[in-house]
């Protein structure tokens, strides 16, 4: 068991590992055996994004407007789902777990709802690529072991998959950790660009190693047009669009100013 600054309130196990959850004085998270938050939400607002990753995530949404539909690969608490689900009343969710008990501690203690809009899928999430495409306004892989990214996100197919899942003017975000494979996580960045015509924008998370990138189904908009709805996505969500999209065009002004890549 990790050492944890907060108190530990549930533990459980399964064939994947440990499964535990910790509560400090004005948040709780979920773990999966070691120190790193899965998960974390505030106690009291349990439908805000508690974790910079997961805002960075949403940056997609300025890409491709509220979304009617949403596809999330690898549920952990159920984070994005909340807030999907409480941000957007149109929107439909479906979100694929393999673990089950993963899914019933996010009921248990993260307030994920039994909601007509959510579907659940226990399902490994390469057999759910592997069904029907679909037309998704997003689709949000966090998909991780302790030692980086899931082998299945460095398959040859994987980013061809979860385009076929995509709306012509979808947008994939994606979670990139490269933990102790870093020739893995270069291998899965070439991937991404080669399946997404090179229509890639890259976002590093504040403080953390990790990195969320965002595949574009097509062309970005106008850079006044992206400014206008990062301010509007502020105003109603509360979080720093235009921070975020600042950053987006630092690093991606070939793809957001339409300069010449250097």
């Amino acid at each position: 068991m990790a050492h944890y600054t907060g108190q530990l309130i549930y533990t459980c196990s399964d064939a994947e590992g440990t499964i535990e959850v910790v509560d400090e004085p004005t948040a709780r998270s979920l773990h999966f055996g070691t120190r790193a938050r899965q998960t974390t939400m505030f106690l009291h607002d349990p439908h805000a994004l508690a974790l910079n990753y997961t805002q960075c995530l949403m940056s997609a949404l300025l890409f491709t407007g509220p979304p009617n539909a949403a596809l999330i690969l690898g549920l952990g608490g159920g984070a994005l789902a909340r807030f999907l689900l409480h941000s957007f009343p149109q929107c439909q969710v479906a979100a694929a777990e393999r673990r089950a008990l993963v899914i019933d501690v996010a009921r248990a203690f993260f307030h994920l709802p039994e909601d007509p809009r959510l579907q659940l899928y226990l399902t490994d999430a390469a057999a759910f690529l592997g069904g029907p495409a679909a037309a998704y306004d997003l689709v949000l892989v966090d998909l991780h072991d302790p030692a980086g990214m899931a082998p299945l996100v460095n398959r040859p197919d994987f980013f061809d998959q979860c385009r076929q899942q995509l709306a012509p003017d979808g947008v994939l975000a994606i979670n990139l950790w490269a933990g102790s494979r870093e020739d893995d996580l270069k291998r899965i960045m070439r991937n991404l660009r080669l399946h997404f015509d090179h229509q890639v924008l890259y976002l590093p998370v504040a403080g953390k190693r990790n990195c969320v990138a965002l595949g574009l189904n097509q062309p970005p908009p106008p850079l006044p047009t992206l400014q206008e709805r990062a301010a509007q996505a502020q105003a109603a969500l509360g979080i720093d669009f235009p921070r975020l999209l600042a950053e987006l065009v630092r690093l991606s002004p070939h793809l957001l100013l339409g300069d010449a890549p250097p």
